[in-house]
């Protein structure tokens, strides 16, 4: 009698949320911290587990990871998994969404054309500041720095009129007056007032970067962290990324 009253007990206080319940850690880039924060919150309603969440440019999390920082979950780009294997369980790895590279203005002001390499050329030499994040800590101003601008043949140019970001919605700059343009994953354009979204950048210039959870090494919560990685994969979980405009990955 009395393990089966204890059995009820834990049950109750898991259903709960209470002591039995666990609290996933989570590290994740930025570009997906709209639609993860929905996902997570139904999931953590639909197991009473919660979900402690901070979010960083990938390039800092790389530096956390090296400086011996761990969560339960990462969530980065996929193409830096490969020089974090010693931190990660790779067999965990659940890919989320896409995200792809857009320009903003100012609300209210014209809206250039950016629908081939030679007039986002002429739109990025016209304007007089825009911002892109900072390459060495941003997937999306690693491409813009390293593969756009030398391609288009204006990278010092451009680099001498840049506020080079380090994280979160820096489109902002733009709603706030203080560059014309950024050029930013749309995911963290979208949420900004008070900016345009112009469009993608042409085909030939685009990249697509696929967002992937893992468990990493020494998890405290193994299990519930993989059960949450299999939600946000599954496509109930998926349906808060498709909606706010990420795509399948």
């Amino acid at each position: 009698m009395r393990i089966a009253i204890a059995a009820g007990i834990a049950v109750a206080a898991f259903a709960s949320g209470g002591a039995f319940a666990a609290e996933v850690a989570v590290m994740s880039g930025g570009a997906v911290k709209s639609a993860f924060s929905d996902a997570a919150a139904n999931w953590q309603k639909k197991t009473g587990h919660a979900v402690n969440a901070t979010y960083a440019p990938a390039g800092d999390l790389r530096k956390k990871i090296a400086a011996g920082e761990r969560a339960d979950i990462l969530i980065i780009p996929v193409e830096n998994f490969a020089a974090l294997d010693s931190s990660i369980e790779v067999s965990t790895r659940r890919d989320l969404a896409g995200v792809s590279i857009g320009v903003a203005v100012k609300q209210g002001a014209p809206v250039p054309d950016i629908s081939t390499p030679e007039k986002l050329k002429a739109v990025l030499l016209s304007v007089k500041s825009l911002t892109y994040m900072d390459p060495e800590r941003g997937t999306s101003g690693k491409h813009v720095d390293e593969a756009v601008l030398p391609r288009l043949g204006i990278r010092e140019a451009v680099r001498a009129k840049a506020t080079l970001g380090e994280g979160g919605y820096i489109a902002e700059k733009v709603a706030r007056g203080e560059v014309e343009l950024a050029i930013h994953t749309v995911t963290e354009i979208a949420p900004v007032a008070g900016v345009t979204i112009v469009g993608l950048l042409p085909p030939e210039l685009q990249k697509t970067t696929i967002y992937s959870g893992v468990v990493m090494k020494g998890a405290k919560n193994p299990q519930q962290a993989q059960a949450l990685l299999d939600y946000l994969a599954s496509p109930e979980g998926r349906k808060a990324f498709l909606d706010r405009g990420y795509s399948a990955p």
